[in-house]
């Protein structure tokens, strides 16, 4: 895998190419045009001696692109740094087996010439061997062997003319008696066909008996004189003959002639060797060129050869005069018995060329039986044994329970073993296994140990998680692959087995490779692993294959790689299965916890909570809240661990950010790198050479969503990590990495942006930008809007993590402050109407709550900072050009929403520019379904208002900009930001209150009103209270004082009422104290004409709309209509005698019915304090009514001249400015325009009306 991609000197990690413009020489889509286009505007209303020049922020701009590029290229110089060795290992271990097969090529050679004498040789069978020989002939072994041998001297047979395959049988039993003794291939006739008693002889294969006598055979010659015995390595076609040119070719094995002389060995001088060949020669065996044999190596490497114990005999002769034996290696020789290898074994005891033996291997011999592990104990035990023995291989043999405990006793008091492989050898059958385990620990030399698939009880796995941990214990590897016993009945408050033991290894302190593969970890396995083995000093190589880890596994592993020593993990088919429970997230721990601390995964959870309190320097007190029962947790570490009980249960709430956290109202210009500081403290760096090391993980797993989403979840990365992800992968994969990366690099915008641009087409880039959108526009300094959140996107699951750490944070500062709740459920959050799935979830708060990794939740988030005293809003001109932007931007509201919430923190507006941004999103003329889209320029209005709420410089003044919203979109507005944080503290005048005692802050909302009541001396009018049974008290004596207190505020049932008040009884002191108490808001000291005072039409009847215009067209001021009515010689009020004596002289079409009754409802609605007179502060009411709808009538006039001209219906009217996206009072104006009542207007009319307010805007206008 690496070498492919080292091909041509290149590093395996290519740069891949980034976005282009396309043909317009476009890149951004509409969203990012505007943006650009508002962004520099944005950055001219803010304070200009602490904006940057744009010279300067230019070449910041590029110098970080420079340093971004530098980190691709410093990590391509790592990664090629890093693989060049493994490549150089590569290849000189190929060149290696190269050199050593040369060698023995050579030594074969050597072999033949010095031991072999010419004689003829039986027929024998080639067949074809490959270099795993265990389940060959030995015979055709052999002989594909010598052919092999010759080819490489380079020996090419000659022809001969005999023997012929064509000959008759008889011939061939003839020729066989003839022999003087006969050979007899023992091992070759019993793997061969049985065959009749008179063809005992007839060794010709059964393939080739259907020649016909007119094919030819093979003809060898052998031997350096003509011998007809074995192949020989001089003949010209290696031994085997030349094929005659008449010979007919088959598919068939050719076949090497009979012999008719036995072979012999030459006499050579060397006594180890004349005793094999002796051997040989006397049992009819034929010779095996290993190396110990052929050229006297001291290692008896016959692994994978095929021995059977009629081959091992003859080399038990060499040892009786072997001047020294460095290794014996019989592994996979599966024919092998106790028949051949006790007596080798017994030869080694009391040998002193086997006393220094390093190595003894018998890997999968599993035809041994106890007299061999006898004798195996008998070398180990004994000081004329295998006192120097190194590494000891017993895997695959079944050690007998009687046995074991001696097997494990000699182990453990051998003097010089560092290496013991015990994998399957029945240890785990033994009831008594952990007395063998202890007395196996006791070998104070072990550093290596293999106890792998052998399964273990539970007190096993915590008995050798102690022993390792032991002080005498210097192991540096163990093997622990599938030693977990399957126990599919396990739930999830017992033990899984194995946990028992991870636990413990993390303080083996000299581990550095552990293999627990196979072994049935889940994901709480993972948890333990992390906990574990994250701060081991020597660990440098983990194997947790085939565990059903599931993919949120992934998380636990990535971290655990990411922060400790690891070098290699290998991790296959560990993320494709397994049940996900409860899943602990480091970097979001908020929640209540419920912990068994019987169960080694809740210690873990315990442990890394401990531990993360440390790493953000707090303390148990304030991070654990709440504990039942209380614990006494240690703060400080013991030798790197941290003790926690191991029994009991205890639950509790841990926060992180309850103790911690800038001040929301005072420091809003730190909440961007606060944040970022909080998440880079909880999250994990990945440095280069990690990434680097993460390079096979990646590329060796099919699936490679759960790394990336580990990574995504977990980490802090770069622009240099995302495009070596995006290149390592394929290029549909891009686009994945790059959606689900994207805010882990937020560190920077710069790096987003240069994220983006390696989607590989336009498409991508949209569709990726579209997704992120949230993600990619969220301002932390102004994060209050509406939030739907789809949590299986990493971006928008990270969102909702930094929404709750910035909530938490505005909760402990107004709980530092003291300041009041104001929150939906009494728990100071700023978190609203949370909806999971489209219900509402199980918990007292967002911050409190674990976040599940997949769903839809939706949110009101209304709070953050507030403008300081004295904040100066947008200049007017810069407002102008922000307002024409967007207006004639050409955007879809949705567009324009994203792009004025990116600009907000950087801009603060009056209440007046506010209404005029809000009219600014209108339907696109060429949208189709336009029923559609004006719903959702309805709904981009409502957010765009909440997002704008905290940047008002003049909050006392709101009330202008929530005129332009009508009674449903009030209600609307009202439920997402709260009846206390939306209440009109300064302007209260005609609120309609609609509250229920069942919600916190409904309850803190009548509350406050009572007070505002009793200060000012104001009137409830229409109070109604519903009971929670569902009976109607009206309040005949009013709303009660005792409402004033909260607590004395009934805990459930319904009110309603209207606040109205004489303005001459207003008390600006106490609703600009109420403001700054309740709403937070820091206003300065105001006066009454420091305040724009408001009516909003949705609170006023049309027939006082309809009296206003008709006092307007009579009267230049309503001043002089008001000393009209009073009269020569008034008393400064009018009466309702006299407001009825005037309205007597009204002659208006529009009050034609009713006219009595209609004029005493607009003398009531005046009339605010119900004392039956109306003075000149309460006739000033109507004055404010004027000023509305001269700004309603100046915003449609600007409206339909950006749109159209025409004349209408009323219904028309309505319907068409519905579709055209009109934001304001439509009917009430059609019905001030319309004076003859006929149900319609023309274009005269229309004209007329606006040509006659064109000199009364001048409020309208400020």
């Amino acid at each position: 895998m690496l070498r492919d991609g080292w091909k041509d000197g290149a590093g395996p990690m290519q740069p891949i190419q980034i976005l282009q413009p396309d043909s317009d020489g476009y890149l951004a889509t509409a969203l990012e045009r505007l943006l650009d286009r508002l962004l520099p505007i944005a950055l001219e209303c803010g304070d200009v001696h602490s904006r940057p020049r744009s010279r300067q922020r230019f070449k910041a701009v590029v110098r970080k692109v420079i340093q971004a590029r530098q980190r691709v290229a410093c990590l391509r110089g790592v990664v090629n740094t890093l693989l060049a060795p493994r490549i150089r290992d590569m290849d000189a271990q190929l060149e290696e087996i190269a050199t050593s097969k040369k060698l023995r090529q050579e030594n074969v050679k050597r072999f033949l010439e010095n031991y072999r004498q010419p004689q003829l040789s039986r027929e024998v069978p080639v067949g074809q061997v490959t270099e795993d020989m265990t389940t060959k002939p030995l015979l055709e072994t052999q002989c594909r062997f010598w052919q092999v041998a010759d080819k490489a001297a380079g020996k090419v047979p000659e022809c001969r003319g005999e023997p012929r395959q064509s000959d008759s049988k008889q011939s061939w039993i003839a020729r066989g008696a003839r022999e003087r003794r006969p050979q007899r291939w023992g091992l070759a006739e019993r793997l061969r066909r049985p065959e009749p008693a008179v063809s005992q002889w007839d060794v010709m294969s059964s393939g080739l008996k259907h020649f016909s006598a007119a094919q030819k055979v093979q003809k060898v010659e052998l031997g350096l004189t003509k011998s007809t015995s074995l192949p020989s390595l001089h003949s010209k076609h290696g031994g085997f003959g030349k094929v005659d040119e008449t010979c007919e070719t088959c598919d068939e094995a050719p076949m090497a002639t009979t012999f008719t002389d036995s072979w012999k060995a030459k006499q050579k001088s060397g006594g180890s060797m004349s005793r094999y060949m002796t051997a040989c020669e006397r049992g009819n065996i034929l010779p095996k060129p290993l190396d110990f044999i052929a050229s006297g190596s001291a290692s008896l490497n016959a692994a994978n050869w095929g021995l059977a114990d009629s081959d091992l005999i003859p080399v038990v002769t060499m040892f009786r005069s072997a001047s020294f034996v460095q290794e014996v290696d019989l592994s996979a020789n599966t024919l092998l018995t106790d028949k051949s290898l006790v007596p080798l074994l017994q030869k080694m005891m009391r040998n002193a060329a086997c006393q220094g033996m390093a190595r003894l291997k018998l890997r999968q011999c599993w035809r041994l039986g106890a007299p061999a592990v006898e004798a195996v104990i008998g070398l180990l035990s004994s000081c004329w044994g295998l006192t120097g023995l190194k590494l000891l291989d017993f895997s695959g043999v079944l050690i007998p329970v009687r046995l074991q405990l001696d097997f494990c006793e000699a182990i453990g008091e051998h003097p010089n073993l560092t290496s013991v492989k015990l994998a399957d050898t029945g240890l785990g059958s033994n009831p008594a296994a952990r007395s063998c385990l202890e007395a196996l620990f006791r070998c104070n030399t072990l550093t290596a140990l293999d106890l792998s698939w052998n399964a273990f009880k539970d007190e096993v796995f915590v008995a050798i998680g102690s022993f390792v941990a032991a002080s005498h214990v210097h192991l540096q590897s163990l093997a622990m692959s599938n030693c977990s016993s399957a126990n599919l009945s396990l739930s999830s408050e017992q033990v899984q087995p194995a946990n028992l033991m991870l636990e413990r290894l993390g303080q083996a302190q000299r581990l550095s490779y552990l293999d627990v593969s196979m072994n049935r970890l889940d994901l709480s396995g993972a948890l333990v692993l992390e906990d574990a083995l994250g701060r081991h000093p020597t660990l440098t190589e983990l194997d947790v294959s085939r565990n059903s880890f599931s993919k949120l596994g992934a998380h636990s592993l990535l971290r655990l790689f990411a922060s400790s020593r690891l070098e290699r993990l290998h991790c296959a088919e560990s993320f494709d299965m397994g049940t996900s429970g409860r899943f602990f997230q480091l970097c979001n721990p908020e929640g209540e916890y419920s912990l068994n601390l019987s169960l080694p995964h809740h210690r873990s959870i315990l442990r890394m909570l401990l531990k993360l309190c440390k790493r953000l320097r707090l303390t148990v007190k304030q991070a654990f809240i709440d504990m039942q029962p209380l614990l006494t947790l240690p703060d400080q570490e013991e030798d790197g661990v941290f003790r926690v009980p191991s029994s009991g249960r205890v639950s509790f709430t841990f926060s992180s950010t309850r103790a911690a956290g800038p001040d929301v109202y005072e420091e809003p210009a730190r909440l961007d790198a606060a944040l970022q500081d909080r998440l880079e403290l909880c999250r994990v760096q990945l440095r280069v050479d990690k990434a680097v090391l993460m390079i096979p993980i990646f590329e060796s797993l099919q699936d490679k969503l759960p790394l990336i989403d580990a990574l995504a979840k977990n980490f802090i990365l770069s622009y240099a990590h995302v495009e070596m992800l995006c290149s390592l992968g394929k290029s549909m994969l891009a686009p994945t990495v790059i959606l689900r990366l994207l805010h882990t690099t937020a560190a920077s915008k710069l790096c987003r942006y240069m994220c983006l641009l390696l989607a590989g087409s336009k498409a991508q880039y949209i569709q990726i930008q579209k997704r992120a959108r949230l993600s990619l526009t969220f301002t932390p300094s102004n994060p209050s809007m509406h939030y739907l959140l789809i949590l299986s996107e990493a971006c928008d699951f990270h969102l909702a993590e930094s929404i709750r750490i910035l909530d938490r944070w505005e909760s402990n500062c107004a709980t530092r402050c003291g300041l009041v709740d104001n929150s939906q459920s009494g728990n100071q959050s700023q978190v609203r109407n949370e909806l999971y799935e489209g219900r509402k979830p199980c918990f007292r708060s967002l911050g409190d709550w674990e976040l599940p990794l997949q769903g839809r939740l939706e949110f009101d988030f209304a709070g953050g900072p507030r403008p300081r005293p004295g904040t100066e809003p947008a200049p007017a001109g810069s407002f102008n050009k922000l307002f024409e932007v967007v207006l004639h931007s050409g955007c879809k509201p949705k567009q324009q929403l994203q792009a004025l919430r990116a600009v907000s923190p950087y801009i603060y507006v009056s209440s007046s520019q506010l209404r005029a941004l809000l009219g600014s999103v209108c339907v696109p003329q060429d949208t189709k379904d336009k029923k559609d889209a004006a719903e959702t320029a309805k709904e981009v209005r409502l957010q765009l208002f909440h997002i704008f709420y905290y940047r008002l410089t003049d909050i006392w003044n709101v009330k202008v900009c929530k005129a332009r919203f009508s009674s449903e979109e009030y209600t609307s507005l009202t439920t997402r930001l709260g009846p206390v944080k939306f209440l009109p503290f300064v302007q209260p005048e005609q609120a309609l209150l609609e509250l229920d005692f069942a919600i916190h802050d409904h309850k803190l909302a009548v509350s406050i009103f009572v007070m505002l009541c009793q200060k000012e001396g104001a009137l409830f009018q229409e109070p109604r209270f519903i009971r929670e049974d569902g009976t109607e008290d009206k309040l005949v004596t009013g709303v009660p004082r005792a409402w004033a207190r909260y607590s004395d505020c009934p805990k459930a049932g319904f009110f309603r009422a209207k606040y109205a008040v004489a303005p001459e009884k207003r008390s600006v002191k106490t609703r600009t104290e109420f403001l700054a108490t309740y709403g937070r808001w820091r206003a300065p000291a105001l006066a009454k004409e420091d305040i724009c005072w408001w009516s909003q039409l949705s609170d006023v009847s049309l027939d006082v709309i309809r009296f206003l215009e008709v006092i307007c067209e009579k009267y230049p001021d309503l001043k002089e209509a008001f000393r009209d009515i009073d009269g020569e010689g008034g008393n400064g009020g009018i009466s309702i005698l006299e407001f009825e004596e005037y309205c007597e002289r009204v002659v208006d079409s529009r009050f034609s019915k009713n006219r009595r009754d209609r004029f005493r409802a607009i003398f009531r609605f005046l009339d605010a304090t119900m004392e039956g007179n109306i003075s000149m502060e309460e006739w000033g009411l109507l004055d404010t009514v004027k000023c509305e709808l001269d700004r309603q009538t100046h915003d449609l006039h600007a409206f339909l001249l950006h749109r159209f001209k025409g004349g209408l219906e009323q219904e028309q009217w309505k319907r068409q400015l519905d579709e055209a996206g009109y934001f304001g009072a439509s009917a009430e104006l059609f019905s001030i325009m319309d004076q003859p009542n006929a149900g319609s207007i023309s274009y005269d009319q229309f004209r007329r009306f606006f040509s006659g307010r064109s000199t009364r805007d001048g409020c309208a206008k400020s």
